[in-house]
């Protein structure tokens, strides 16, 4: 034993192999701790029943997608594909912002603020961080149209009226879906305020492969689809000649085909059961707006009726007059579309038209505005088919930027797919530190 044995004390060192495993339980837990969100990259392709880009136009198109069971989603859209960086809720959830989103079957969200002739695409993201792509994994897209305001059409819009099974209630909380062969589909929503009345304009349905406004003919084929909250449905075939109005209201059937082609065909029983006038008895009326009615919207629903092929002429007078002359069809119905919205507050209708003995007959009519409240009465437009289950595959998106769909500030903050690259930093520096600071003590 030689001197500095005796009396330095020789240093005490943890075992190597005890030194690694205390080590490794640190990286473990910081692991844990900072890439816990590494899991959310891993995102398994859902079947989705069916997915609909609807009610296209330059600067809007709205996502319409219905799911097997009840489940909440929000769409992710960009510029780039795989590289989709906003998010959008779905309508039903962008007044209950930060709190859990509500599950449906039936979903539609609204794209706004977009740019003329760009090409977006798009994904949908469930609850269970599932996505829905197209059948062959690769996102849903559409192109924007560089259409104007000097392409729509002077076309009267399709409305009508849906009640319940029973006859006499009206069917809410429901989506009237309206294509035409080559063009993107158009939708407004019954909401459950309503009577169970739709509207939609015709004068701006885009084709699909030109973007172009397409127009349609006398004799062109028209779907209509009628789509309650549970995700049933009902179809409507008819044409241009037959949806302004349907001839008869709509009875809600689940599964039903109805066709209004020929004019032997008969959709459903009226909603109240009277004894029928002759044609050329009838007398002006105007059916909608209601006198008195507040309407929540911003281009109402004007309609009436009169003898078989006459001439009316109809004013709206409001800070801004408008005025137009139009002709009933041969059952005397005829209905008049606003070319721009109107502002809140009071309007009158004036009708002017003569009747079958010459004599000239003036009717009016007054209504509020109250509010743009949703998308009723408005043109609010496909991606290919369903989508299809396919393996589980890891999807990493940048960070989202929320995109809200209506003026309120909202901050909504629902899960999405893909890693905090910020919690990698910090989870690899703190290894790099802690663990070369042990070896260092060892």
């Amino acid at each position: 034993m030689i001197y500095s044995d005796i009396y330095v004390r020789k240093e005490n060192k943890l075992p190597t192999v005890i030194g690694f495993l205390f080590v490794l339980l640190i990286g473990i837990f910081f692991s844990r701790l900072f890439l816990g969100n590494a899991n959310l990259s891993k995102a398994s392709l859902k079947v989705a029943k069916r997915v609909e880009t609807v009610n296209l136009s330059p600067s809007q198109a709205s996502i319409f997608w219905q799911t097997d069971k009840k489940e909440s989603g929000w769409v992710i859209y960009g510029e780039s594909e795989n590289k989709e960086n906003k998010i959008v809720l779905d309508d039903k959830d962008l007044n209950n912002v930060g709190e859990k989103k509500g599950k449906y079957i039936v979903h539609l969200a609204t794209l706004k603020e977009l740019l003329p002739g760009k090409k977006y695409y798009f994904k949908i993201v469930t609850n269970n961080n599932e996505i829905i792509v197209r059948p062959d994994g690769r996102s849903f897209n559409f192109v924007t149209p560089l259409g104007s305001l000097n392409g729509l059409q002077n076309i009267s819009p399709a409305f009508g009226k849906v009640l319940r099974s029973n006859s006499v209630d009206p069917l809410t909380n429901s989506y009237i879906m309206l294509s035409v062969k080559n063009g993107y589909p158009l939708l407004t929503q019954i909401r459950s305020e309503g009577d169970g009345s739709w509207l939609i304009p015709l004068n701006q349905i885009y084709s699909k492969d030109s973007q172009n406004v397409l127009t349609i003919s006398d004799t062109d084929k028209i779907i209509i689809e009628v789509i309650n909250s549970d995700g049933e449905g009902l179809t409507i075939t008819t044409i241009k000649s037959k949806i302004s109005p349907l001839p008869q209201t709509t009875v809600f059937i689940k599964d039903k085909n109805f066709s209004f082609v020929e004019d032997e065909n008969v959709l459903s029983a009226v909603s109240s059961p009277s004894v029928p006038r002759k044609v050329s008895d009838k007398r002006t009326e105007i059916l909608y707006p209601k006198e008195g009615s507040l309407i929540p919207g911003s281009i109402p629903l004007i309609k009436g009726v009169t003898t078989p092929a006459t001439k009316i002429e109809i004013t709206v007078n409001s800070k801004k007059t408008y005025s137009a002359t139009t002709t009933s069809d041969r059952e005397g119905n005829w209905s008049y579309l606003l070319p721009e919205n109107l502002e809140l507050g009071p309007h009158t209708i004036v009708v002017k038209t003569k009747d079958s003995a010459g004599n000239e007959t003036l009717i009016t009519r007054k209504f509020t505005i109250i509010a743009q409240q949703g998308n009723e009465g408005r043109v609010l437009g496909t991606a290919s088919g369903a989508a299809t289950l396919a393996p589980t595959v890891a999807y990493n998106s940048p960070t989202p930027t929320i995109v809200s769909s209506s003026s309120a500030t909202m901050t909504p903050t629902p899960p999405v797919s893909g890693i905090s690259f910020l919690g990698t930093i910090i989870g690899g520096l703190s290894l790099v530190i802690i663990g070369g600071g042990i070896l260092l003590a060892f």
